[in-house]
């Protein structure tokens, strides 16, 4: 059986009409072959939030935006349309979000805790992001204050510089500044000083190096000497210091006494040494006999007579 032209032509167009509704409608949002099942929130502003925008969890695509109204008093209602085979718990939210840094916008749902699921056709609870703006704002408003803050302490240290470097301030900077300059020649001038003694210094560091070699090298005996030492204090702590310190106390008091009494013409020292007639008849006497002494020896004949035959004097 043979199917005329004109039959074919009308077969073409009817399938064109219903691909132009079928995609006329799709790009609206609206898909006419979908079982979805629908759900609405409200925004007070959706902030250019698209109808057919996507719709996401987790950042899987669920559905997609089917109807945007304006409720007077109230905002914006937006239906949601959600695969047939996703259960919302309870206290699921709808969120406004940025999907890239251009700001397209798109919903994100957020699965509440339950107890229960919600069934098509109830209200969801609507939220909405900040946007890049907004997040840029709170991020610079507190650094705005910062640098508000900043600005203000520089004004006040500016201020206060400006009225620490008057004139008289400015001479005294000088003057100190000039005493510095001073100050460093003299100790670039000691520097050169001491440059020049760096020979001296390091002969002296040198005989030091020697002397403490040497004592290195004597060691021994040193410990030896100061044994030696030690044995000595040790020796001298165990003798009866404080008995001879006494005796010679005691000692030193008798010859006190002594002199005392020579002192006190007591005795026949005393008697020698303060009656003046007894030194004058002693030296008298000493006198008579050197004199006599004198004469034995000048004539000795007239003391002594010696005979060998018997004479007679």
């Amino acid at each position: 059986m043979s199917v005329s032209k004109e039959v074919k032509i009308g077969l073409l167009a009817t399938i064109a009409l219903i691909t132009f509704f079928a995609g006329f409608y799709f790009l609206k949002g609206a898909d006419i072959f979908s079982n979805d099942r629908g759900y609405f929130c409200i925004y007070e502003n959706v902030e250019g939030l698209q109808k057919a925008a996507v719709i996401q969890v987790n950042g899987l695509n669920v559905g997609h935006i089917s109807a945007m109204s304006l409720i007077q008093g109230k905002g914006v209602k937006v239906t949601l349309d959600i695969s047939k085979g996703l259960e919302l718990p309870e206290g699921t939210i709808a969120r406004i979000s940025s999907s890239d840094i251009m700001g397209t916008k798109i919903i994100v749902l957020v699965p509440g805790k339950g107890p229960g699921t919600l069934k098509p056709g109830a209200e969801l609870k609507a939220e909405r992001e900040g946007g890049m703006l907004d997040n840029v704002s709170s991020e610079l408003t507190p650094r705005l204050k910062e640098l508000k803050t900043t600005i203000s302490t520089i004004d006040t240290t500016l201020t206060g510089v400006n009225e620490l470097m008057n004139a008289q301030n400015q001479r005294e900077i000088s003057e100190a500044l000039h005493a510095v300059n001073v100050t460093a020649h003299n100790l670039a001038d000691l520097t050169n000083d001491l440059k020049k003694e760096t020979v001296e210094i390091n002969t002296m560091i040198h005989n030091a190096s020697s002397i403490t070699a040497n004592l290195a090298k004597n060691n021994d005996t040193i410990n030896h000497i100061l044994t030696n030492v030690s044995s000595i204090t040790n020796h001298l702590n165990n003798t009866h210091i404080e008995k001879m310190v006494e005796d010679i106390r005691e000692t030193l008091n008798e010859y006190k006494e002594i002199a005392d009494k020579i002192n006190n013409s007591k005795g026949s020292a005393g008697m020698l040494v303060n009656n003046k007639d007894l030194y004058i008849n002693l030296n008298n006497a000493i006198r008579s006999l050197d004199s006599l002494e004198t004469d034995m020896k000048a004539h000795p004949g007239r003391y002594i007579s010696l005979s060998f035959f018997g004479r007679k004097k």
